[in-house]
C-alpha cells in the first residue's frame, strides 16, 4: 500500500477506506489511483459505477450511500487563459483552471464538496430527529 500511496499521492487511510467500500472516491482520486497502479482510469471508474444502488434510507439505518445523486449541467466558459466552470443547478459549485479537463475535474470535486457540506448542515440541523432521505426523481 505504501508504494501505491507514494505513486498516486492518495493517503493510505483513503486507499483503505475505498478498498473496504467505506468511502466513495472522487473522480480525481480515481485518476490518481489509476496512474499509481498503471491502469486505464476507465477500469477503476467501471468498478465504482457498477456498485449496486441502495434503496431509500433513513438516518436510523446504517450504511447508507451518499455519492453524487442526479444529473447536473456543467457550463464551461473560456476567460482569457482560464476555463471557468459552473453547475447550473447548484449554487456555489464552481471551478477555475488553465485547461478544460482540469476544470472538469475541479468542478466535479467542488460539486461533491458542496453536496457534502449541505448534507452535513442537514445532519446537524436535524440530528436526533426521525428523518427519511430518499432519491429525488424529477
Amino acid at each position: 500500500m505504501r508504494q501505491l500511496e507514494e505513486r498516486s499521492g492518495v493517503g493510505k487511510d483513503a486507499i483503505s477506506e475505498i478498498e473496504r467500500g467505506i468511502r466513495k472516491p472522487r473522480i480525481s482520486t480515481l485518476m490518481n489511483l489509476a496512474e499509481g497502479l498503471g491502469v486505464d482510469p476507465q477500469v477503476l471508474l467501471a468498478e465504482v459505477t457498477q456498485a449496486p444502488q441502495e434503496p431509500p434510507y433513513s438516518d436510523n439505518q446504517p450504511g447508507r450511500s451518499e455519492g453524487m445523486p442526479g444529473k447536473f449541467t456543467a457550463v464551461y466558459v473560456r476567460d482569457g487563459e482560464w476555463w471557468v466552470g459552473y453547475v447550473e443547478e447548484l449554487t456555489g459549485a464552481n471551478a477555475q483552471e488553465r485547461t478544460l479537463e482540469e476544470c472538469r475535474s475541479a468542478l466535479r470535486d467542488a460539486t461533491e464538496d458542496v453536496l457534502e457540506a449541505n448534507r452535513e448542515l442537514t445532519r446537524t440541523e436535524f440530528g436526533g430527529k426521525d428523518v427519511v432521505r430518499e432519491p429525488l426523481i424529477a
